[in-house]
């Protein structure tokens, strides 16, 4: 072994063979030198800062995981995929879920990245034959939908509170808030406008005055549902503190009452929301189709909004399925109206394919816009809250309902 020294550090050679090198320290200005320069330059509409403080492009999704690299390692290596590395997997996809923008790529969160891929395929996969529509619409779509909402539902947050309680338990519940529900709402009403004025439209079979109908029906649909989100809050403010006495003096006199959920002060006709996590002022339900709660300031948007809701799908459907299918005219009480006779070229290109399936689509969310209808009827109809039925079930033909009662509710409803 020798030793070798030399101006800028010494090297050990080791039978006649480099083994080391301790160079001296460099000078500050050697240092700056050779680090990398930050780039403070603005991102352009494809870049994003990800979570490890680092400028990335979103053309490299799938470039640079160490997390996936490790797990698909130990799955070709026959080991255990630890939690762990599933949580960093998924945090990293979800980081990386974006679209272009100005200034920056946004993030796309999962539940709305579902909804928006989830509609234009359950349509697609229609498209392939009525066998395909029947197990979309009725087994795949019913069974997805219902899987999201367990997933969503399980991952409820429990708050310890030790000065109130609800029953014998002192965790109170609050479900989580989700965008996937409003998503699919809006993607749906998009892609079957879309069809309809992209495929149904084409086939020059409709009559202006039909369209024009039609249109009025989405545009009152739509305006009510807005409306719905719009208005809801909570309608009401509480009363100003200004002592001990006169805070006692509110909540003794009943008008007022203490939330045991979310420990505020509130009517006595206030209703705690664990989805929203305020009181609402003769709260209805939370609607998660919406993404909001329904109570005495927009139900009656919410009525309307469904009405015309079930009217514009119901038309759409007729439209669609006499513009693709063999229609007979039918006399009706006075009325001349096309029913669908035969389908033989339902399927017969894409155009046709992509009405059929649209058409069977604005059926299935019909038909589940009518019980939601029917349901808040029989609710105006017996005088309670949508909350109160679930509890009491009280339906009409109970002991305490009358014609006179049902009608008195009705008014109290549209007229209060």
């Amino acid at each position: 072994m020798f030793l070798v020294s030399s101006g800028r550090g010494v090297i050990v050679i080791v039978r006649g063979r480099t083994a080391a090198t301790c160079a001296q320290p460099r000078s500050p200005g050697s240092l700056a030198s050779t680090m990398p320069e930050k780039d403070d330059s603005p991102l352009c509409c494809c870049e994003y800062v990800n979570r490890e403080g680092e400028r990335s492009h979103i053309l490299a999704a799938f470039c640079n995981c160490e997390d996936l690299d490790e797990a698909f390692d130990r799955l070709l290596t026959r080991k255990n995929v630890d939690t762990g590395s599933c949580e960093k997997i998924m945090e990293t996809a979800i980081d990386r879920l974006r679209i272009p923008w100005c200034g920056g790529a946004k993030k796309v969160p999962p539940d709305v990245a579902c909804g928006l891929v989830l509609v234009p395929l359950f349509i697609l996969l229609g498209c392939i034959s009525w066998t395909f529509i029947f197990i979309t619409y009725l087994i795949i779509l019913p069974t997805v939908m219902f899987s999201i909402h367990r997933f969503l539902r399980r991952k409820v947050v429990y708050k310890d509170t030790s000065t109130y309680q609800s029953g014998n338990s002192k965790d109170m519940k609050k479900y989580p808030r989700s965008k996937f529900y409003l998503t699919w709402l809006a993607s749906s009403m998009v892609a079957l406008l879309l069809i309809y004025y992209t495929q149904v439209i084409a086939y020059l079979k409709i009559s202006p005055y039909e369209n024009l109908a039609f249109m009025i029906f989405v545009w009152l649909s739509g305006t009510f549902l807005y409306l719905v989100r719009a208005t809801a809050c909570a309608g009401f403010d509480p009363p100003e503190k200004k002592g001990d006495d006169v805070y006692d003096d509110v909540i003794e006199s009943g008008a007022w009452k203490i939330c045991g959920e979310c420990e505020q002060q509130v009517p006595r006709l206030a209703s705690h929301c664990r989805t929203c996590g305020i009181c609402y002022f003769m709260r209805d339900h939370h609607c998660v189709w919406l993404d909001t709660c329904i109570c005495h300031v927009n139900d009656r948007w919410f009525m309307g909004g469904l009405f015309f809701g079930l009217i514009a799908l119901c038309y759409g459907f007729h439209l669609s399925v006499t513009t693709v299918c063999h229609p007979r005219l039918l006399n009706i009480y006075f009325m001349d109206v096309l029913v669908p006779e035969t389908c033989p070229d339902a399927f017969m290109d894409f155009q046709s394919s992509l009405t059929t399936s649209g058409a069977c689509y604005a059926l299935l969310l019909g038909i589940l816009v009518a019980l939601a209808l029917l349901q808040q009827l029989v609710c105006v109809v017996a005088g309670v809250k949508l909350r109160e039925y679930k509890q009491r079930r009280l339906l009409p033909g109970q002991p305490g309902f009358s014609i006179s009662s049902a009608f008195k509710n009705c008014l109290n409803f549209w007229w209060r």
